[in-house]
């Protein structure tokens, strides 16, 4: 699996550095009234918050060690004669539990946009490599119609939730979908419902029932036992999480990678006690490769 790497845009501006946010579950521009801040790793207690602009855009005016930096030419020189040298660390938060939070690190001072690049996810996840991604928490709202599935991924080799794991769907005819686990395992994918069948027909009376449709949906799990700093994630080991196997059953006779989505019908997906053969109240995994 190719390694994400985190990079930047080259700017023309003098600012330290600026982030944009893409809401994956959306596909737009993640909603206003995030809580993005920043600290030099060496001295953790000196925060700064990020403002934000009218285009949605997350600057940091005055970091500390960088505020003579902003007063410079831009040009290519002054860039040449400032590597990026300064250890920070970045945290991502909605206060309205929205969005998931996260967090990721940065040499500064940089030239542009801090963007996502070279991850197996970078073309499904946001439009364009200057966006990085946020993730809707378990208790939104479905941001619109579609089919909602839900699951509590289960790390059944540790005994426990496969925090952080993403969960991704495949419907007939549609791009996928990902979505990320919380600290619980606890996940909320939103998948848009394909076209009905038989849609083609042109009679009213032979115009296919919406509300009795169904569609077999591919579901797939990345994991890969992410360390967390004070219960939250780094970006870029959660998008570098390796393909799980995902248990039909707890005695793992047979892995699950397709469930039926059935139109206005929230899908939660969850394993079999072997032994009963009833639905156990999570959805078991394993990792596939060691993570050593």
């Amino acid at each position: 699996m190719t390694t994400s790497v985190l990079v930047l845009e080259q700017l023309t501006l003098t600012a330290p550095f600026g982030v944009r946010f893409w809401d994956v579950a959306n596909t737009a521009p993640a909603e206003a009234g995030l809580t993005v801040v920043a600290w030099p790793d060496s001295f953790p207690q000196l925060l700064t918050t990020a403002t934000v602009g009218p285009s949605g855009m997350y600057s940091f005016p005055g970091l500390p060690g960088l505020r003579g930096f902003e007063n410079g030419t831009g040009d290519e020189a002054f860039w040449a004669a400032n590597p990026p040298v300064t250890p920070y660390t970045v945290q991502v938060s909605d206060s309205r539990l929205r969005y998931l939070p996260y967090q990721f690190s940065v040499m500064l001072p940089v030239r542009g946009i801090f963007a996502l690049w070279d991850s197996p996810l970078s073309n499904t996840l946001t439009p364009g490599p200057d966006w990085l991604p946020v993730f809707s928490s378990p208790s939104r709202i479905p941001p619109g119609p579609a089919g909602a599935i839900y699951a509590t991924l289960w790390d059944d080799d540790a005994n426990a939730p496969a925090a952080w794991a993403l969960l991704s769907s495949q419907a007939p005819g549609l791009p996928p979908v990902t979505a990320l686990a919380d600290d619980r395992g606890v996940v909320a994918l939103f998948q848009s419902y394909p076209e009905p069948g038989g849609s083609g027909t042109t009679s009213p009376l032979s115009a296919p029932n919406l509300t009795s449709q169904s569609w077999s949906v591919a579901m797939s799990v990345s994991y890969s036992r992410i360390p967390t700093v004070k219960a939250v994630p780094d970006l870029n080991q959660i998008l570098r999480q390796h393909p799980a196997t995902v248990w039909q059953d707890s005695a793992h006779t047979a892995s699950a990678d397709e469930f039926q989505l059935s139109f206005g019908t929230d899908l939660v997906l969850r394993s079999l006690d072997s032994r009963s053969g009833r639905e156990l109240p999570v959805l078991l995994v394993t990792l596939a490769i060691s993570p050593l």
